[in-house]
């Protein structure tokens, strides 16, 4: 199998991905059928984000010619049964007022646009940040959703229920024999396992036993800070290089927004992996040291590189893209000074992928941390995250963390830094 095919099962195991492309199409057929029902309609009412982005559409001349282009036949490999921006909002809307159920396909929204994504129409129009900004407003209020008790509807052990067999099985697949009850913080005697709501089942947090720090009293380790596959390992990084083209190289300057931090890592080395859509979402510390700084950049959110553009649907071509994502999505940057001063500052890199955009950090500046400390999480689901190091930290990475799709388990010594 090679290098491609590799990245893609990894990426379709951890839920990014349909299981086949005809689930796909199944379930954009079921959603496109179901919101032109007059009951479904008088159920979801339009809710006024939607309205508002419908209206910036109509209004803004490159936007409304984007969305047309992108729906275009013979420019895209849009599914049949989306013909047009208006279906895609309505579907949208039922959407952001469901929480998702448990099943065969991957993030919603995502799944709805990946299509539109792989064509100039959707890049040159997801690109732009007066859209984005109106992604934020819906993505903000179904997180009002998410973390209200209605969203608990799907947190049961029927089909479709995050508390089904099949779904637990998944949950707690890399734990080893541990269930999911041994596994994560819950009470399965309460109603909904004790979470509060959807959100909350989502940034579950690991019982005392699982995941123990790795060599916690060698200060030269490196540890894990995401339960993560890994993506890249890329050293001798530039200030600023092409990372839109093929080959993604990761450029600094554009991935840490300008920082004053950035003549620090050049020429430093990178470590990136993606997190499963139903996995373990909380991150902590790599190395004991102090919070610098703390700084969200606002970005894209459903952005696909332009060197991966009209590739088929099947090679998956936003999984080529997470470096890409770097230098454009929406992203936290938390600077940690390492008590080492071998290893120096370190940039801890969250990154949205699609709708899972929302990262919150739990520390603050000039906190100090231990290695495994938990340092933040993303909510409603899993995305992405880098590892910025120092040229002068020479990191040697460790079997079962330097090679593509490596299942990286959080708190876990991913490497260490040589002796002098």
């Amino acid at each position: 199998m090679d290098h491609s095919h590799k990245l893609v099962e990894h990426f379709r195991n951890a839920g990014w991905l349909p299981v086949s492309d005809e689930a796909h199409d199944e379930w954009i057929g079921g959603m496109a059928r179901e919101v032109v029902h007059p009951e479904h309609r008088a159920t979801f009412p339009v809710l006024p984000e939607i309205k508002e982005f419908k209206r910036f559409i109509e209004s803004t001349p490159e936007v409304y010619m984007g969305f047309h282009r992108m729906f275009n036949e013979k420019e895209s490999f849009l599914s049949k049964h989306v013909p047009h921006y208006d279906r895609v909002l309505e579907i949208l809307n039922k959407i952001l007022q469901e929480p998702p159920a448990y099943g065969g396909i991957g993030a919603p929204v995502y799944m709805l646009l990946a299509h539109a994504m792989n064509n100039q129409g959707g890049f040159s129009t997801f690109a732009l940040k007066d859209l984005n900004t109106h992604f934020k407003r819906m993505f903000d209020k179904w997180a009002i959703f998410f973390s209200s008790p209605d969203s608990c509807s799907v947190l049961h052990t029927g089909e479709g229920g995050w508390f089904s067999k099949p779904a637990l099985a998944a949950l707690a697949e890399n734990y080893g024999e541990l269930s999911f009850e041994e596994t994560f913080v819950c009470d399965p005697s309460a109603k909904y396992y004790g979470f509060a709501s959807w959100d909350d089942f989502f940034r579950r947090c690991l019982r005392p036993n699982v995941r123990p720090i790795e060599h916690a009293d060698n200060p030269n380790t490196i540890g894990a800070a995401c339960e993560s596959q890994l993506y890249k390992i890329a050293k001798g990084v530039q200030e600023m290089d092409t990372f839109w083209l093929k080959g993604e190289p990761y450029s600094l300057r554009h991935m840490l927004n300008n920082d004053e931090f950035v003549p620090q890592f050049l020429g430093g080395t990178v470590f990136q992996g993606f997190l499963q859509v139903h996995g373990y979402h909380r991150w902590h510390a790599p190395v004991a040291g102090t919070i610098k700084k703390i700084e969200v950049v606002p970005g894209a959110y459903f952005c696909q590189s332009p060197a991966t553009l009209h590739q088929p649907n099947e090679s998956s071509p936003y999984i080529h893209c997470l470096a890409f994502l770097s230098a454009v999505n929406t992203r936290m940057l938390l600077f940690l000074e390492a008590d080492n001063p071998r290893i120096g500052l370190v940039c801890v890199m969250m990154i949205g992928m699609a709708e899972v955009s929302t990262a919150e950090a739990t520390v603050a500046v000039g906190q100090h941390v231990e290695r495994g400390d938990e340092l933040g999480m993303f909510h409603f689901g899993g995305s992405t995250h880098v590892l910025v190091f120092r040229k002068e930290a020479e990191i040697e990475f460790f079997d079962g963390s330097n090679k593509l799709g490596d299942m990286i388990e959080v708190r876990s010594a991913i490497g260490c830094v040589q002796p002098k």
